[in-house]
């Protein structure tokens, strides 16, 4: 009987942990600096702190000062960029990460329009969708690739972190080890997948391992999206007049998975 008790005990406890979304790390950094908690904008007035243009990347995150250049620690590439929280909460996240043996590295981060619509043309124009046309061209893309105005990449709070590819996290020692700690402690710091398996039936993009989304900023931006979408967003790429018959915004911006209420 008394160790059906302690077992209660620690269930109860560990109940409590997994309920605490956004407690800092149980081994805080050398520097004894706490984790910063941003308090998530409520929804339902989420606009009226919002800058319209962030919404469809209509900006140069360059020239914002919500917006951080990301040490070199944390990424190869050359001056890309995260809002100021995302940046400080990644910046404790990878901390805790490379204290239990693993490094996470930042791929990709805030992407403007134009930077996506670069990415989007390429591939419609590319050989690997040649066979495709019109609508269907669109959807074979947007399994994994954002119609310019509605990457989440935009608002600068999404991270792809490691590889692009679902097999490396699934197969290679490093990356299961890698996304076993992402599932694992990501939510401490406020990161979540948002592109799941969609065997809950989720709609839009396929599984994104690599993708993770700071949900404290994401998630009142994307109530603003998805309540006020962008009127002049989807205009002057290749494919934009699919946007509305594939249902853009219902289907992909707010196909996503969140743990949030």
């Amino acid at each position: 009987m008394k160790n059906f008790q302690w077992l209660f005990t620690l269930l109860l406890f560990h109940i409590a942990l997994v309920n605490c979304k956004y407690e800092s790390h149980a081994n805080p950094p050398q520097n004894d600096m706490m984790l910063p908690v941003t308090e998530k904008m409520p929804v339902d007035r989420a606009c009226s702190e919002i800058n319209p243009v962030h919404l469809a990347g209509k900006f140069n995150p360059a020239e914002d000062s919500s917006f951080a250049v990301i040490p070199a620690r944390f990424t190869p590439k050359k001056r890309i960029f995260l809002r100021d929280e995302a940046l400080e909460s990644f910046e404790f996240m990878w901390r805790a990460a490379q204290a239990e043996g693993v490094k996470l590295t930042i791929l990709s981060a805030a992407r403007n329009w134009t930077y996506q619509r670069g990415i989007w043309n390429r591939k419609w124009n590319g050989s690997r969708y040649a066979e495709f046309d019109g609508q269907e061209r669109a959807v074979e893309i947007l399994k994994y690739s954002s119609m310019p105005g509605s990457s989440r990449h935009h608002w600068g709070t999404d991270i792809d972190l490691n590889n692009f590819e679902n097999e490396w996290f699934e197969s290679d020692p490093i990356g299961i080890a890698t996304y076993l700690w992402l599932t694992q402690h990501a939510a401490e710091f406020g990161f979540y997948q948002v592109y799941g398996d969609q065997t809950n039936g989720r709609t839009g993009y396929r599984e994104e391992k690599w993708h993770w989304s700071y949900l404290p900023l994401a998630e009142p931006l994307l109530a603003c999206y998805l309540s006020n979408p962008p009127v002049d967003a989807f205009e002057n790429f290749d494919g934009s007049n699919w946007a509305d018959s594939i249902g853009i915004v219902d289907a992909y911006v707010g196909g996503v998975d969140s743990p949030l209420p």
